[in-house]
């Protein structure tokens, strides 16, 4: 940090003592001097820890050695010096507040002083603009409030309104002062607001409408912040008497236009702006006067709508709809009047400035008022389609008419598109086709005039030429207009927000120019010269979220695209655009679900700790041993019919008891004196089987699972029997066979199986019984 401390004190010093030392060497060295404040932020380390006591001392003496000089810069003799003061003035406010908060007063005295004397413009200009600076920080800091604003602002509000007054050069800046001292300081701007209202109605009576649109927008947005200001009227009533005042100048202006004179009622009834010089007496400068002021008032509607006023206001919402539309239908009056008056003559050529007009105001009350325009729809729609008839608009009205649509259809949906006239969206497809021609290069020309003159050759090699020069002549030229941008943003809008509006047809259309276009530019088939402009990039965005919006919102009867689009938009991953590689990352990605289908992911519930417990239990209460619950496990010892219930380990218990004791019991009278053995029933028959030699032992049955609870190894069975693990059969490839325990007792046994003891045959088995 001290380092940093210690260049910054060496630099300032420096500036200060060789560049700025001479009042007639400031004007060669001010871009070096300018340079070095601006790129090294030598005004940072006010008060900054980190360095040493002596170090910082340094550092304020270079500061206030260089604030010294700028301040007599400030108030030189020369215009230079003064712009110099000027520009070291705000570069030094603006890196270090805590600097003007020391001088403020100082230096905002030495402004206002300027405005008194004579000076070029550009110093005046600086000097508004750093006023403006100053405010700005005022308004933050309670102290400098109180101690300069208070004593300062109403003065500096009248220098403005004189200065303003005396050279017209400095009107837009002086406006936009204006406007920013009503909103920041309207209890001190009240003194000024007669003045300033005069001073905004004369750049808005439309005679700065085509000299200056910057000076009419800036007059607009003053005269709107002027209700902020209150007083005798209060905000409400001020803002509600400009919006009635701006609809009946309009009104007024265009009877004019159509040479029609208002009823005695409505003249009675409307209010117009005050202030406003009358037409002149010849129609060829009264007309296109009338035109101007129109647009002048539509500037100071739109101002009225846009800028926050803090206060609920009321808005004639269906008077401004019905002057909107009526500026729409003026061009289409006068063409199917069948007056033959010489002032229609006119008409036609202000017809697209009266339009542009219309859609402003439709906008700003998109904008404003939202879901209140609901019921106004409708007029809207109608509105829209007299502006776009087509012998009479121009391309400038045409894109802001494709911007409006797009306004609306984001903004309402299918509320709005379904009091839209089909024509409109199909005019709004049809310009999509950008224009395209055949055009002759000076080599296929050249090409083409060696082939006919050879024609004399005949044959076969003579057609070939030909052929030849054809193809090399035959050029596509593509250029990308605005009207094809603005069609573009229209298109994209309805395909994401009401695609079933466009039938099949329709979408085809899209799909087909759409597709066209783009593989034209990744093939590189355009001979443009605009073909690699980088101004293409826009179009080429625009065209990629029109066919990934088609793929996202498919037509049922709608050809396949994806592979074509996937083609396309990985082409466009190698585009030297960031835009338009940015456009197509974005569509891949989202087109990603639909080539490559997943499922959703499936929410389960939170196992609870008693379930966790209970899965623990139950298994080993069930399968009794590791190997068994091993089998389990893996499924394969688990049979269709049956599954395993989740039971708590006492009712276990006494399950598998009370299912011993009727086992025991059911053997016991069945099998006595009999032995068991399991055997394959796939490859024996019953004679077999009964010729088998006795056992002495018992074989161990093969590893199964039956989901009958398995007899415990302590159960008490009678002398001589073996018996099974369950009563219940299980599903598997051996069955239990009855042989004779002994050679003696085989003719009485033989004897009584078939009254005791019944066949035992397995599903499955192969004996011949089945």
């Amino acid at each position: 940090m001290e380092l940093n401390v210690i260049r910054a004190e060496r630099t300032l010093s420096l500036l200060t003592n060789t560049y700025l030392a001479n009042a007639d060497t400031v004007k060669t060295s001010m871009g070096l001097v300018l340079d070095t404040v601006l790129s090294q932020n030598l005004f940072s380390y006010m008060g900054a820890a980190g360095a040493t006591a002596e170090t910082a001392k340094r550092y304020e003496s270079a500061v206030h050695k260089w604030i010294a000089r700028i301040s007599s810069l400030l108030v030189g003799k020369s215009s230079e010096s003064r712009m110099a003061g000027i520009l070291l003035v705000k570069h030094t406010t603006l890196q270090s507040p805590p600097i003007f908060v020391e001088n403020a007063s100082k230096w905002t005295t030495s402004l206002l002083n300027m405005f008194g004397k004579t000076d070029v413009a550009a110093v005046h200009v600086a000097a508004l603009q750093l006023l403006l600076v100053f405010m700005d920080i005022v308004r933050e800091v309670p102290e400098l409030y109180r101690e300069i604003a208070s004593a300062q602002v109403p003065r500096m509000n009248q220098a403005v309104l004189a200065l303003a007054d005396k050279n017209s050069e400095l009107v837009d800046t002086a406006l936009e002062l204006l406007m920013y001292s009503a909103s920041w300081f309207p209890t001190l701007f009240r003194p000024s607001i007669d003045k300033t209202e005069t001073l905004c109605l004369r750049m808005l009576n439309g005679s700065m409408a085509r000299a200056s649109g910057t000076t009419c927008k800036r007059a607009a947005n003053c005269l709107a912040s002027l209700p902020l200001v209150g007083g005798k009227v209060t905000v409400e009533e001020r803002w509600f008497q400009y919006v009635l005042q701006t609809i009946g100048t309009i009104e007024t202006c265009i009877d004019h236009v159509m040479c029609a004179e208002a009823s005695v009622a409505n003249a009675e009834a409307r209010q117009i702006m005050p202030g406003m010089p009358a037409f002149a007496d010849d129609f060829i400068v009264s007309i296109p006067q009338a035109a101007d002021r129109i647009t002048s008032m539509a500037e100071l509607l739109v101002a009225l709508l846009s800028r926050p006023v803090n206060v609920d206001v009321p808005i004639p919402v269906d008077g401004l709809v019905a002057v909107a539309s009526k500026l729409a239908l003026v061009p289409v009056r006068v063409a199917n009047s069948k007056s033959n008056r010489a002032e229609f003559a006119l008409v036609p050529l202000l017809a697209p400035q009266l339009q542009r007009a219309a859609i402003r105001i439709m906008a700003v009350l998109a904008i404003a008022l939202g879901d209140y325009m609901q019921p106004f729809l409708s007029a809207v729609a109608r509105a829209m389609t007299a502006v776009n008839a087509r012998h009479l608009v121009s391309a400038t009205t045409q894109v802001a008419l494709y911007s409006l649509m797009q306004l609306y259809v984001e903004r309402y949906g299918y509320g709005f598109v379904i009091c839209l006239p089909k024509e409109l969206i199909a005019s709004a497809i049809s310009d999509l086709n950008v224009q395209s021609k055949r055009q002759v290069s000076a080599t296929a020309g050249s090409a083409l005039s060696a082939s006919l003159s050879s024609k004399k050759r005949g044959g076969r090699s003579r057609a070939t030429e030909v052929a030849d020069s054809e193809g090399a002549s035959n050029m596509l030229q593509i250029q990308y207009t605005d009207v094809v941008y603005s069609a573009l943003k229209t298109v994209l809008a309805l395909l994401k927000h009401t695609p079933t509006v466009l039938n099949s047809s329709l979408r085809a259309q899209i799909d087909g120019q759409v597709l066209t276009l783009l593989m034209l530019e990744m093939v590189g088939g355009l001979s443009s010269p605009a073909a690699s402009c980088s101004s293409d990039a826009r179009y080429q965005v625009a065209l990629c979220q029109c066919l990934e919006a088609s793929i996202m919102s498919p037509d049922p009867w709608q050809k396949a695209v994806v592979p074509h689009a996937v083609s396309i938009f990985s082409a466009g991953l190698e585009s030297p655009s960031v835009a338009v590689r940015n456009a197509c990352s974005e569509a891949l990605a989202a087109i990603e679900p639909i080539i490559h289908a997943r499922l959703p992911a499936q929410l389960r519930a939170l196992e609870t700790e008693k379930d966790v417990e209970q899965e623990y239990v139950v298994p080993k209460a069930i399968f009794g041993s590791q190997a068994s619950l091993s089998a389990g496990l893996d499924g394969s010892a688990f049979t269709e019919q049956s599954e395993p219930k989740h039971l708590s380990a006492e009712e276990l218990h006494e399950q598998e008891v009370e299912e011993d004791e009727r086992e025991v019991e059911a053997n016991t009278k069945r099998f006595k004196n009999f032995s068991v053995q399991p055997v394959s029933t796939r490859s024996m028959s019953r004679e077999k089987l009964q010729s088998q030699q006795p056992s002495a032992t018992v074989a161990k049955p093969a590893t199964s699972f039956s989901p009958a609870p398995a007899v415990p190894a302590t159960a008490p069975a009678p002398s001589g029997t073996s018996m099974f693990a369950s009563n219940k059969p299980a599903v598997s490839s051996t069955m239990p066979a009855v042989t004779p325990s002994t050679d003696k007792q085989q003719e009485s046994n033989d004897e009584e199986e078939d009254d005791d003891i019944p066949d035992i045959v397995m599903d499955g088995s192969d004996s011949e019984d089945e």
